[in-house]
């Protein structure tokens, strides 16, 4: 499995801004971590991108324990919450606990408490990011191997690639760029930098990046910052996972890697399944470029006969969800078989696309709206982000310039024939953010309050 995979002894396996880990270096790390019980333990990581942190991740997985990943940076209400609801043995970070006592980075539970952990659970992530809910999705050693399996055969993870990672390990895309990389004995460079920092680009030319991942926010970022005219000759590939990507940005970089013999991969999946389900092979990617593309190697797509939800099944779809300390207890739920909630459809080639969500949805004087659709029509006339959220009383539309204030309002009262009371368009400095990436639509919703 990948979190015992050291058998690239000298081989680089991390490079962060301050130095460097083989294989062997990292495997000796993970024995700083001292994680000894006599029962399956529950341990609460609390992610930053640095090795350390990697260190503590693949020593809870080799001790057999669970691990739940919240980022360093989440909520302390939140985390005092979770921490109560699901009392973990040990926390792993600088912050502090009530009923824990910290020697350097680990805490200790002082108090004691009986509970039953599957033998199968490894990791458990959440649903909802920093500010969200007690509930996480509960995945097994097998779900992530299989899934890290799969991703090195389809993206092709050669021993001499190095994936740059400044997405947050908490999140599920972030975290299989690390499990991937580290099935095939590759390298991962390491860092917090924002692609819009300077330095950022100072450490892909230093340690001469073959890889770049990122959201839709990011692609949106790359193309205003003059990505296209920088001198990148050791980076192959890109990939996109964690949202929608609007079609012209996909043409964009598509056209692009075409022209600079580099790759260019879009991919969808859900922290549910590992997280990656499908993605476009990249001969094919300027004819699908408005998909999600096929299955990935082990998975299988099928399309709910009533309602046309995307159905998923394989090895790396999630064993249920938790809520409670008790549902740590519970096996595979699933069977392997994912109701995705995306409404999609199938081309004759066997492409799936994503119509819209099963809940993403309003229903405003007797029209049922969605809302994937909308903020996709508002996005392809400004060309600028969007993002569209509200309720069944009124529809709340956020954009970045007052520049497209009027085609926004002409678009929704002559395509959606909406009377000006039922919608609210607000202009923001920037659309909220999770620390993933994707839009905050809870924080959007906050702001009509």
């Amino acid at each position: 499995m990948f979190f015992e995979n050291f058998n690239y002894d000298n081989k680089v396996a991390i490079i962060t801004n301050d130095t460097q880990y083989t294989y062997e270096q990292l495997h000796l790390l993970t024995k700083e971590y001292s994680l000894h019980s006599t029962q399956k333990e529950l341990v609460l990581l609390l992610c930053e991108n640095n090795i350390q942190f990697i260190a503590a991740y693949m020593a809870v997985l080799q001790a057999g324990h669970a691990v739940m990943l919240m980022g360093a940076n989440t909520n302390k209400q939140l985390l005092d919450s979770i921490v109560t609801t699901y009392q973990p043995k040990w926390i792993i970070g600088s912050i502090s606990f009530a009923d824990y006592v910290q020697m350097g980075n680990v805490s200790e539970r002082t108090l004691f408490a009986s509970y039953v952990i599957h033998s199968d659970l490894a990791l458990l992530l959440s649903t909802s990011g920093t500010t969200g809910s007690q509930k996480f999705v509960r995945l097994s050693y097998a779900n992530l191997q299989t899934n890290a399996e799969s991703i090195v055969t389809y993206l092709q993870i050669e021993q001499d690639e190095r994936a740059i990672l400044n997405l947050p390990l908490s999140y599920s895309y972030g975290l299989s760029i690390l499990n991937s990389h580290l099935q095939a004995g590759a390298t991962v460079l390491l860092t917090e930098e924002s692609v819009m920092a300077k330095t950022f680009w100072q450490f892909v030319e230093e340690h001469q990046a073959t890889s770049l991942a990122g959201v839709p926010f990011t692609y949106q970022m790359l193309s205003r910052i003059g990505f296209f005219k920088m001198e990148l000759p050791h980076l192959k590939m890109l990939t996109q996972a964690g949202g929608h990507l609007e079609e012209r940005l996909v043409k964009l970089f598509g056209e692009y890697a075409e022209q600079h013999n580099k790759k260019f991969y879009i991919m969808y999946g859900q922290t549910e399944a590992a997280p990656r389900m499908s993605y476009i092979p990249t001969d094919k990617l300027l004819r699908k470029a408005g998909s999600i593309g096929i299955a990935i190697p082990g998975g299988q797509f099928e399309l709910a006969p009533e309602t046309n939800e995307l159905i998923y099944k394989g090895a790396n779809v999630m064993l249920g969800y938790a809520e409670t300390l008790d549902d740590l207890a519970k096996g595979d739920e699933n069977k392997g078989i994912l109701h995705t909630g995306d409404v999609a459809e199938v081309d004759a080639d066997g492409y799936y696309t994503i119509t819209g969500r099963m809940k993403r949805f309003v229903k405003l004087f007797g029209l049922r709206i969605n809302l994937d659709d909308v903020e996709r029509k508002l996005v392809s006339i400004g060309e600028q982000p969007v993002a569209c959220t509200g309720s069944d009383d009124k529809l709340v539309v956020m954009i970045e310039s007052e520049l497209l204030l009027a085609d926004v309002k002409r678009c929704l009262e002559k395509m959606y024939k909406l009377h000006h009371s039922a919608y609210k368009i607000i202009v923001a400095d920037a659309i909220p953010r999770m620390a993933n990436g994707k839009t905050d639509y809870k924080a959007i919703k906050d702001e009509m309050l």
